[in-house]
């Protein structure tokens, strides 16, 4: 018998919810040039599928790898290679047409990492490399690049407020003074604050600028939500650089960090040009309804969160353990009710939640009350929708050609078509349960079989370029590497545990 439409909808709900607990907006014009490729060096070749010089690292260096090659030396780096050609000789035996590539979920989450590489693509591209670094605001900047400050602080809501605490400081008035003017009954609020932690933007420019003094009141600074702040320099510590190394490190960090804030200025200018005219009505009963059932998941504690996140991805939980039978049956009761209309067409909850999938919520603030979640979570859906302006802006430009889009889109396939076939061989053997508990055996007596067989089958499809492999030199340095404010934070797939091999005896040498 098949499933009910409530346990499918459950179901459906679970793989939403993974993309809620796994917890940038990165016009159109359109060429007839083919977009620019940057150079990749390929590291092995296997059939249709390849690993670039630079892909091999990051999936080495930006994710945990396990203790078999977690150590820098040529055996387990040996070994590294190994497991990744392996992940994509199992992807080659998963084939493209199976019960995963056909399932909706999956096909969402695909488009959904093309999107989020297309606009980091875009962003880089039309916006990053065309800034010209402001060397005389970087040399201010650098100056004081090194201070942690010491500062008093408080915060008015509204330009008049702020007016009127400015008029007060030309006045004379104490700092202190005005902020128990302004109601402040507690001690006044203190804390430091470094370059290298950057906070508010209007605030970090205010106090990395250039060099201050000491009592030297800055403001009131526009910050965020209508709110000015009024910052007093209490002191600092300065943490010089010394070397000639630590210097070059320090200016070049400055540089960036620049060329960053100037090319978001441009891009979020484009986004507005490109957003213009574009209309988003909410329907509020169905919206209210959405954010009520909203609200309990996404304002959990940040442990309660990261307990969940620790739940599915590193104690391989299925997210229907974690679901809420409940929360299923109040999504499937506005299911088919309307959202909101985009320039005059209907979002249905059904619809909203499709693109959700391909683009999970991003909010822009990180502690939200509960008085404020709704205002937030519209937000939310507005940026949504303005990502996938962008989206489709970058895809008529052609970036979605760009092989660095396309091999990021390929890695998080070949990883989850890895995953589906490693799940399937160890099922056909009876181990699929319990993996992760008993790995190591499971490794020795039947998956470096398994993938001996494989590098042998596909042997005279793949090439390695040895010395490129010979050049690279991994950390030892555990890391996993995340995001901020994009759908999808995760940078590259947890390192595939499939084979503890160490020999390079199958295959061709790669011509350079």
């Amino acid at each position: 018998m098949g499933q009910s439409p409530q346990k499918k909808l459950s179901k459906k709900l679970a793989i939403f919810l993974l993309a809620i607990f796994s917890l940038p907006l990165l016009f159109s014009v359109c060429s007839h040039k083919p977009p620019e490729q940057p150079g990749e060096h390929i590291l092995a070749q296997i059939g249709n599928k390849s690993i670039s010089v630079n892909e091999f690292i990051r999936r080495a260096e930006y994710t945990i790898r396990p203790p078999y090659c977690r150590m820098d030396n040529y055996i387990q780096k040996k070994i590294v290679l190994n497991s990744l050609v392996a992940e994509k000789l199992l992807a080659l035996e998963a084939g493209e047409d199976n019960p995963l590539t056909q399932n909706e979920e999956f096909q969402d989450y695909i488009e959904g990492r093309k999107e989020q590489a297309m606009r980091e693509w875009f962003f880089a591209h039309d916006f990053y490399d065309k800034v010209k670094p402001d060397t005389a605001r970087a040399r201010r900047v650098y100056q004081v690049a090194g201070r942690t400050y010491k500062i008093a602080y408080f915060s008015v809501k509204g330009p008049q407020a702020a007016q009127m605490v400015q008029k007060k400081l030309n006045q004379g008035i104490p700092f202190e003074e005005i902020y128990r003017q302004f109601g402040g009954l507690k001690a006044l609020p203190m804390r430091k604050v470094s370059w290298q932690e950057p906070e508010n933007e209007a605030i970090e420019k205010a106090l990395f600028s250039g060099p201050l003094q000491k009592e030297e009141v800055i403001g009131p600074v526009s910050a965020d939500n209508n709110f000015f702040t009024t910052i007093k320099i209490l002191g600092w510590t300065d943490h010089a650089a010394m070397s000639n190394q630590q210097m070059r490190e320090r200016w070049d960090s400055v540089v960036k960090r620049l060329r960053e804030e100037e090319a978001k200025h441009a891009y979020l200018g484009f986004v507005a040009k490109l957003m213009h005219g574009k209309r988003v009505e909410f329907d509020r009963n169905t919206f209210m309804a959405l954010a009520r059932i909203y609200q309990p998941i996404y304002l959990k504690s940040e442990k309660k969160k990261k307990q969940e996140f620790n739940e599915i991805f590193w104690k391989h939980k299925s997210p229907e353990d974690l679901s809420s039978d409940s929360i299923a049956t109040q999504i499937s009761q506005i299911l088919n009710s309307p959202l909101l209309r985009l320039n005059g067409k209907t979002w249905t909850v059904a619809r909203f939640l499709k693109e959700e999938r391909i683009h999970p919520l991003v909010f822009r603030k990180k502690k939200i009350s509960g008085k404020e979640f709704p205002n937030q979570l519209k937000l939310a859906i507005v940026d949504l929708i303005q990502d996938k302006f962008v989206a489709k802006a970058a895809e008529k430009k052609g970036y979605d050609k760009v092989n660095v889009v396309q091999r990021n889109v390929a890695m998080w396939k070949d990883h989850l078509l890895f995953m589906y076939q490693r799940n399937k061989f160890l099922k056909s053997i009876g181990k699929k349960k319990g993996f992760y508990k008993n790995y190591s055996t499971i490794l020795k007596n039947d998956l470096n079989p398994y993938i001996r067989r494989l590098q042998k089958k596909y042997s005279d499809t793949i090439r390695i370029d040895t010395d490129a492999f010979e050049k690279i030199k991994l950390t030892r340095i555990d890391m996993v590497a995340l995001q901020k404010n994009v759908p999808f934070p995760i940078v590259v797939p947890s390192f595939p545990i499939v084979t503890t091999l160490n020999k390079l005896d199958y295959g061709r040498k790669m011509n350079p």
